[in-house]
């Protein structure tokens, strides 16, 4: 029988790579709020005045908009590992063990976004990092 070992501090390579992964997060964020902008444009209501824009999403564009932000992230990592901020930050999602993610790794992952980026953007995450 076999004893459960502890498990590493740190993944076989892994570096500290706090300051790429908010870079990457950042870039990822603007992603998707450009989606949003674009979804608020086509299929929401958008206000201009004095200079500024209003948009807003509700019923099926916002439920299409949240289906497409989690697609934006759940694909990629499952598909590669790497969403387009990671990409341009050199960084990949992988499992403790270094192997790749599956698409319910990627899944589980990113439907705890949400409950990270509540109540205020990401900022727990940030805490615990």
């Amino acid at each position: 029988m076999q004893e459960d070992q502890p498990a590493p501090e740190t993944s076989p390579g892994q570096t500290n790579v706090t300051g790429p992964r908010i870079i990457a997060a950042i870039i990822d964020i603007v992603v998707v709020a450009l989606l949003f902008a674009v979804l608020g444009l086509l299929l929401g209501d958008s206000e201009t005045s004095d200079g500024s824009v209003s948009l807003s999403l509700t019923g099926l564009p916002a439920l299409i908009f949240f289906v497409l932000a989690l697609a934006y992230y759940i694909v990629p990592e499952a598909m590669t590992g790497k969403t387009l901020g990671k990409v341009v930050m050199g960084l990949k999602v992988v499992k403790i063990d270094g192997s790749d993610y599956t698409w319910g790794n990627a899944a589980m992952r990113n439907l705890l976004r949400i409950v990270d980026a509540l109540p205020v953007l990401y900022l727990l995450g940030f805490i615990v990092v």
